[in-house]
């Protein structure tokens, strides 16, 4: 089963986008980019949009060049069979190792605050299991699961702000770019790569219906996802100032700061709630795009098989290529940005680039 034939809609495509980007970031992205840009980190996202909007323009040029094709079927028509092949499954590649770091993560988070004496190999392995169901169904489902989760995260995260408004001091923000551009410029080297994941739309846009439509929504979703970047970010400092780097997540923290008298506090346990199936539901999003990108490669009609052995194998990674949560932080922080890049912008790039200096085009319907 192809994605041209399972269609959603534009709004079902930003409600894939929306959680399946931004769900795990909003509790680590201001540690990770208060590292570098301290009390000016809520400016990175700021800094890092023009970069996660051309991921949507080239995603959606190639999508318009190639239309209801994937990556991995026009890559080769471009570039050559060979270096087409090897393009996509570096493609794969990038898919199946951000979804294992997103599995070590959630299994990171939920055994630090929740679940102490859980194993990771349980956690990792329940979450990639509960995941697979969902995916053998097909992206509507998952647009479906999105629209279920994103609602209420967006009440929760607005709650915990509200919660939290008498311990924010506007003035931990300040001095505004004391140390000039350069840490924030770093910063956002690292916040896209959290926005450029965007690249997933070289899967997901033959399965929406009305190309143009599917891009606008894709901006959109890119601006509602930024706009939250910066909101926790600034809140998150404006609660715990100086201390933001030092937290792995510190909008769970402020999540515990917050109250309305002895009413209503320590919303916590709901943040890990809505941690849980926001990590399920970007798990799920890049491995619909890790199967669909494999199975392409090698010509697969029907790619549902390949669901549980891909999660298995990405289960076992994300239990065995990092020791500990440390570890992890600091791959994120300073190996993960100049990595991603050459997957989220180089990668596509390059093959628009040749499309368009070959005047290579593909027909509608795609290599059926």
């Amino acid at each position: 089963m192809h994605p041209r034939e399972t269609k959603i809609s534009p709004w079902q495509l930003a409600m894939i986008l929306i959680p399946g980007i931004g769900s795990t970031a909003l509790p680590s992205f201001p540690s990770a980019t208060a590292v570098f840009a301290r009390q000016d980190a809520w400016l990175a996202p700021l800094v890092a949009l023009p970069f996660s909007a051309f991921v949507i323009w080239v995603c959606g040029r190639l999508a318009s060049r190639f239309p209801e094709e994937t990556f991995a079927e026009y890559a080769p028509k471009v570039l050559g069979t060979v270096p087409g092949k090897l393009c996509g499954l570096l493609l794969f590649w990038y898919f199946f190792h951000v979804d294992a770091a997103i599995a070590r993560e959630f299994a990171d988070f939920l055994i630090a605050t929740a679940h102490p004496r859980t194993p990771m190999p349980l956690a990792v392995g329940l979450a990639m299991f509960a995941t697979a169901i969902a995916v053998r169904h097909g992206p509507e489902i998952l647009a479906r699961l999105g629209e279920l989760v994103i609602f209420p995260s967006v009440f929760l995260v607005l709650l915990i702000i509200g919660l939290a408004y008498d311990n924010i001091d506007p003035y931990l923000l300040q001095p505004v770019l004391e140390n000039g551009w350069r840490p924030v410029l770093m910063s956002a080297w690292l916040s896209h790569y959290f926005t450029g994941h965007l690249v997933l739309l070289v899967v997901l846009f033959p399965a929406v219906r009305g190309l143009q439509a599917g891009i606008k929504a894709s901006y959109g979703a890119l601006a509602t996802i930024v706009a939250a970047l910066v909101l926790v970010s600034a809140v998150s400092i404006g609660v715990l100032g100086p201390l933001t780097s030092s937290y792995y997540w510190p909008f769970f923290k402020v999540s515990r700061v917050g109250s309305f008298g002895a009413v209503l506090a320590r919303l916590d346990p709901l943040v890990t709630g809505f941690w849980v199936a926001g990590s399920c539901f970007k798990l799920a999003v890049t491995l619909y795009a890790a199967v669909i990108t494999f199975a392409h490669i090698f010509g697969l009609r029907d790619w549902r098989p390949l669901v549980l052995p891909l999660a298995a194998l990405m289960a076992a990674y994300a239990v065995g290529h990092m020791d500990n949560l440390v570890e992890h932080q600091h791959m994120l922080i300073f190996f993960w940005p100049p990595y991603t890049q050459v997957f989220q912008l180089v990668l596509p790039a390059l093959v628009l680039l040749v499309a368009a200096v070959r005047g290579v085009e593909g027909k509608p319907g795609g290599a059926r």
